[in-house]
């Protein structure tokens, strides 16, 4: 028997009510969310939902937004609920409280209800979040009378990382469990998680030159569709010198133009392989992530991923689940 799910889409959405139900289906999915900015026309996103005895799996992807728990959504919750996401592709920026936390794909970090949280997608985002009740948590950290603070979890080694492969195989299998076994899954589920946040660590704090290279690479993200963008433009929108900028990206072995450019090739790889931009021509994708010559684009996309921008998106209508 296959465990249903609620799907939502912003495609179903009329543009001039994309902001509200944006942060309606956050909010149900996440509790109560804030959404303090319009939404462009152009977001996009996707949310998928499961129950899961007693818990919540909520897949995500959505496009750059932002988001908040102030104390006027903390008010509204009847109970306190802890979230594990695992970000699979994108980069997303994290105020738990006073701790800032930046996380990228194969990330794990753990937020909790009870306390104020801010959230910025910063680009195209996929993760997966399992939300789990205190009360259902609880028991399996008896050490604990409040819940976590919230943070990281070290996911490349050790517990960390086997919570997060099987948070993504929890995701892909979720859907054809037999609910009699969900009782025994979800308790295996509880007890990784529980010796995983048992020895959960605070983030480790980042030095100045990460933290202005993060905020330059955040201003080429927001205005990556601008044809005109230029190191020069970059370095003035963040008071720095231009000489600065191109240290900060060399001392990542990346120069400023080859990271947007970048950048902009895996939008548009992206957006070729989503079945929400299949009616767009290769050339309309180009020029939106800030190409101004179709054959430049090409011949980058080409010298990137071996294939032609044509090659890829009829390798995914072929085979939509991406295995050839």
């Amino acid at each position: 028997m296959r465990n249903q799910a609620t799907e939502w889409s912003s495609n179903d959405v009329p543009m001039g009510d994309l902001t509200d139900a944006w942060q309606s289906v956050l909010s149900s999915s996440y509790r109560e969310w804030q959404i303090p900015r319009r939404l462009p026309a152009t977001f996009f996103a996707h949310v998928k939902t499961h129950d899961f005895a007693g818990a919540g799996i909520v897949e995500t992807v959505c496009d750059p937004c932002s988001g908040q728990r102030m104390r006027a959504q903390l008010r509204h919750d009847d109970e306190p609920y802890i979230g594990v996401q695992l970000t699979t592709e994108g980069r997303e920026r994290f105020k738990i409280g006073d701790s800032g936390i930046e996380v990228a794909s194969g990330d794990v970090v753990v937020w909790t209800t009870d306390q104020s949280v801010e959230f910025e997608v910063m680009e195209r985002l996929h993760k997966v979040t399992l939300m789990i009740p205190w009360s259902v948590m609880r028991e399996r950290l008896p050490a604990r009378n409040q819940p976590l603070v919230g943070g990281k979890i070290e996911s490349r080694t050790g517990v960390g990382s086997l919570l997060a492969v099987h948070l993504l195989a929890l995701s892909n299998e979720i859907a054809t469990l037999d609910p009699g076994v969900q009782g025994s899954v979800s308790r295996a589920t509880l007890e990784l998680l529980g010796i995983a946040l048992s020895g959960q660590q605070p983030s480790a704090s980042f030095d100045a030159s990460a933290t202005m290279l993060r905020r330059a690479q955040d201003y080429i993200l927001q205005h990556l569709h601008e044809d005109d963008l230029s190191p020069a433009r970059i370095a003035q929108a963040n008071r720095i010198s231009l000489r600065y900028l191109h240290m900060l990206f060399q001392r990542n072995d990346a120069t400023v133009s080859g990271w947007i450019l970048d950048r902009r090739l895996h939008s548009c790889k992206q957006a070729l392989t989503d079945p929400a931009y299949s009616r767009q021509q290769i050339a309309e994708i180009a020029f939106r992530w800030g190409f101004n010559s179709t054959s430049h684009f090409c011949r980058a996309f080409k010298e990137k991923y071996g294939a032609s921008p044509g090659e890829i998106r009829r390798a995914v209508l072929r085979d939509p689940s991406g295995r050839e």
